[in-house]
């Protein structure tokens, strides 16, 4: 009776197991977007129809990785892309243990950024593991899979001072989709962005960070976007799904 209860308990668990990496390895082709909701900072994390995952930012602190065990499966260790957005600790202090624990294939980073102690300390660890770095500014295009980013900012002729800082501004296209995101971009900022700026007819998504206030977004640059959906990233952690023609909401 009790090996019979043994293979009985085994069978349930298999199915279960099947069931739950069935699920991650066999979906409809989306382009998913969570934002997370952490106690301190910002980091979006990225699926593509074709199943590569890409990070944005990782927080202040471990929080990112608790996130993180709620959309990646425990068996899958590997982001096939790392983005560091800033020098800010409140974007990138949470990247030093997720490198440290996770395979990362690729790094984005843009080239002109500030200096700071974490930023240091987390390109110490990325070295170490030798992982391959690519560098981005302002018109540069980046395809990840069946996803196009188009780089917004920074770019070397900007002229920069302590409340407009360099911070990695971008698109992702999927198909009849845009999201933009642009964290903590200044208002400064999103106006320069705003005039070379080029807008497709689709639907679009728009993120800052903290605040989606006058006094933080640009009119102008909001007026051009023509975004379907605003949202902060300081909001109770999101999932967006885009199926190529429309953007889908879930929390």
């Amino acid at each position: 009776m009790k090996y019979k209860i043994v293979i009985l308990i085994s069978l349930i668990f298999i199915l279960f197991l099947s069931l739950y990496i069935y699920k991650w390895e066999v979906r409809k082709p989306l382009f998913e977007v969570h934002f997370f909701s952490l106690n301190k900072g910002r980091a979006i994390f990225i699926r593509s129809p074709d199943n590569k995952t890409l990070l944005i930012g990782g927080g202040q602190n471990s929080d990112t990785i608790r996130e993180l065990t709620k959309v990646i499966p425990f068996y899958r260790k590997k982001i096939d892309y790392v983005v560091i957005p800033s020098a800010t600790p409140a974007q990138i202090g949470g990247l030093i243990e997720i490198i440290d624990r996770y395979e990362v294939g690729e790094i984005i980073m843009p080239k002109l950024m500030a200096t700071s102690t974490v930023l240091s300390q987390l390109m110490k660890e990325i070295n170490k593991k030798k992982i391959r770095i690519e560098k981005v500014e302002r018109e540069d295009v980046v395809e990840i899979g069946d996803l196009k980013f188009e780089i917004l900012f920074p770019y070397e002729d900007f002229k920069f001072n302590k409340s407009s800082l360099p911070e990695l501004g971008l698109d992702i296209m999927y198909k009849n989709t845009t999201i933009y995101l642009m964290g903590n971009l200044s208002k400064t900022i999103q106006k320069d962005i705003t005039k070379t700026l080029q807008i497709k007819n689709r639907e679009n998504l728009a993120e800052f960070y903290n605040s989606a206030s006058e006094t933080k977004v640009s009119a102008e640059l909001l007026e051009k976007i023509k975004s379907k959906f605003t949202f902060t990233t300081k909001e109770k952690t999101t999932r967006w799904a885009s199926d190529g023609f429309s953007w889908d909401k879930s929390q």
